[in-house]
């Protein structure tokens, strides 16, 4: 017996010219058949959420055992999808296996790397791309060549008759079943997953019932008139600012009863208002989030994970026929076009269902972040500068591909990504596809305005900027990334920075803290900052820790030349910081620390994708237009497959626009569904 292991960059690098490339190949094949395997037992790690191990055993013409090891992967997901896929590649002496539903990322890296074990075995080169496949021309997703309509789907096992159908059961998803069915309507609420997706917290909201009468904070329609103008102003006014202006003057009222919702369930909500006035806004935001104590999650849970799930209980005690772990395939059109409903894939049998809709389908399937031809036509910029995508992994387009077919027009803009400059990259540097999707690639405090350099040593920007703007720092920068570098003073730094929203790592008074959250993020003293961020990122050996700055600079990669020059930067700041004004690039004095306290520490950063920002354009009862700006009746597009709202970078210091934006319009487009009009009844 004998054990050979390769990793995902590493094998059979150099491939012989003119070697077979073998995809994901199974017994059955007729390579396989002219081929003997070599006994012995072979071994293959890919990215999944985290590293995914496939060992397998085999004899001369057959695989005998298949260990998984996927203790990286989501808990309740990727664990039980690894036994399955065993079994079915034992079963079926192949790695062409069907997809766990709930956990494809898992899934393709287990498919792979058998497809590797089995490569290995048969002494072949496994190649991810075939030749032939390198050699055909590229055409960008969007156009006739790759994206044609496919032939409609006539094999129907069963049809339902219903008034609205919603498609996904993320933060829009949920909001538009719940609304629609709380509106008295029929609902068929389709996902392809087995239960609700859980990602996100804070809610942007303004003027809601909450913020007036518990805390007395109420905008005039000026000065929500500047906050709509400032956001437009972030995306160079290439959005459509009836849709920013519809989410900032309406979103108070989807809040307030977003809020009766949850409180008949015992759930809190609160407002934020300890939040950060700078240059880069000109009012300070307030907004709303929820937290509370539910069933078996306790206390230290927020936002959509306690909420979502709450949404499918309001559903099922709704009567809403919630068909998840159903596909949605393509959606179903009359002569004048008028969408009337959908069909839909039922993932144990593979049967098809078709779903009528007499007042609706809306879509929100979450954007299309795990889609690498959608990427690289829709974030062609920030796609290379992306290395963790924990967030928006699993979105393949569906909804966005979907309302294409049917006639809809898309942004084509370059809308980049609602993200956080809290990636910690692996050792290699490495940016850019495949990215990472898992906690332990996170580095919460990467967004505090401590000193960065590039490769070469140098300081090139102020660092005390919203999340995109340092992201976008980053991309004129050698290898797209940057080294942030402290010194042992950090927790006196981090309180004198004070940042706000998401990034906020200090426990302060009238913030998601520790008085409504303990235990979670924002920390109260050095001791609990150490265990929560430092300690965990110095194993992982991302952080790196040195008694000289020289020493950092070699740990974290520099060559000689490079490691002079990241010395002769602290010294450069640290004069600044004695003198109390940033001459080289105006951070603000507050800002300002020296690096002078040994020991020092520094680690790659990069960008870690939360979502796409880029999608169907819609009129503002969220209907799909064409390119003619004509409505595409019966079809409403609401969260991350919606467009007109974003451009170039993401709004981030007012903080839960996303999330805002998605409950609001979710909310509104069940209500002109149903009802015919956005209004109240």
């Amino acid at each position: 017996m004998k054990s050979n292991q390769i990793s995902r960059r590493s094998f059979l690098k150099g491939m012989a010219a003119g070697a077979v490339a073998v995809g994901t190949l199974g017994a059955g094949s007729a390579l396989a058949e002219e081929k003997k395997y070599t006994p012995g037992t072979y071994s293959a790690t890919v990215r999944g959420m985290g590293d995914v191990t496939v060992t397998m055993t085999f004899d001369e013409t057959s695989i005998t055992d298949v260990v998984i090891d996927a203790a990286g992967e989501t808990q309740g997901l990727g664990d039980v999808a690894a036994e399955k896929l065993r079994e079915a590649i034992i079963s079926g002496q192949s790695a062409e296996v069907d997809a766990v539903t709930g956990a494809t990322v898992t899934s393709t890296a287990v498919k792979e790397a058998a497809g590797k074990c089995i490569a290995q075995a048969m002494g072949v080169p496994f190649a991810e791309e075939t030749a032939a496949a390198a050699a055909a021309p590229k055409t960008k997703w969007y156009d006739e060549a790759y994206f044609a309509k496919p032939a409609p789907i006539t094999d129907i096992s069963e049809t339902i008759d219903t008034e609205v159908v919603v498609v996904g059961a993320g933060n829009g998803g949920c909001i538009a079943a719940v609304s629609a069915a709380d509106l008295g309507a029929k609902v068929v609420w389709v996902e392809k997953n087995a239960g609700p997706i859980t990602w996100a917290g804070e809610i942007g909201a303004y003027n809601s019932k909450l913020m007036k009468e518990k805390y007395g904070i109420e905008y005039t329609q000026e000065e929500l008139n500047e906050i709509i103008n400032d956001i437009c102003r972030y995306g160079s006014y290439e959005v459509d600012q009836r849709l920013v202006a519809l989410w900032v003057n309406e979103s108070g009222r989807t809040m307030d009863w977003f809020v009766d919702k949850m409180a008949a369930k015992g759930i809190n909500t609160f407002i934020e208002t300890d939040m950060k006035d700078t240059l880069y806004m000109n009012k300070v935001q307030t907004h709303t989030v929820y937290q509370g104590e539910f069933k078996e999650l306790g206390p230290n849970f927020m936002g959509s994970q306690v909420a979502n799930p709450l949404w499918v209980e309001y559903a099922d005690e709704m009567g809403v026929n919630r068909l998840f772990e159903h596909t949605a395939m393509q959606l179903v059109q009359d002569e004048s076009g008028k969408v009337t409903g959908i069909i839909i894939k039922r993932n144990a049998d593979g049967k098809f269902i078709k779903v009528n809709a007499s007042k609706g389908v809306i879509l929100s399937t979450g954007g299309y972040g795990g889609n690498p031809e959608m990427m690289e036509a829709l974030n062609y910029r920030d796609k290379d500068v992306i290395c963790n995508n924990l967030g928006c992994a699993f979105a393949q387009g569906d909804g966005i591909k979907m309302a294409m077919w049917a006639g809809a027009a898309i942004d084509r803009n370059h809308a980049g990504g609602c993200a956080f400059d809290r990636a910690a990259i692996n050792l290699d540097h490495h940016v850019g596809a495949p990215y990472d999707s898992a906690l332990t690639d996170i580095w919460w405090p990467g967004s505090q305005p401590w000193l960065n350099v590039n490769t070469k040593g140098e300081r090139f920007a102020n660092e005390d900027l919203p999340y995109d703007f340092h992201i976008n720092s980053w991309l004129r920068q050698p290898g797209k990334f940057c080294y942030q570098i402290f010194d042992s003073n950090y927790w006196s730094d981090v309180n004198a920075f004070h940042t706000t929203i998401c990034s906020r790592v200090v426990a302060v008074p009238g913030a998601r803290n520790s008085e409504v959250l303990p235990g979670v993020f924002p920390c109260k003293s050095e001791e609990e900052f150490y265990n929560v961020y430092m300690k965990p990122a110095l194993e992982s050996g991302k952080l790196k820790q040195a008694d000289t700055i020289e020493e950092l600079a070699k740990l974290l990669g520099m060559d000689d030349e490079a490691a002079a020059a990241c010395v002769k930067s602290v010294e450069r700041y640290n004069e600044l910081c004695d003198k109390g004004i940033d001459e080289d690039f105006g951070k603000q004095k507050k800002d300002m620390t020296p690096v002078r306290k040994a020991p020092y520490y520094g680690i790659a950063i990069g960008e870690w994708l939360l979502a796409t920002m880029n999608g169907v354009r819609v009129n503002r009862n969220l209907q799909a237009v064409n390119d003619d700006d004509e409505v595409i009746g019966g079809l409403y597009v609401v969260g991350n497959d919606m467009g007109g709202f974003f451009n170039n970078s993401y709004p981030q210091m007012y903080g839960g626009t996303m999330q805002g934006k998605t409950t609001c319009f979710a909310r509104l487009a069940a209500l002109h569904a149903v009802t015919g009009t956005i209004e109240e009844a």
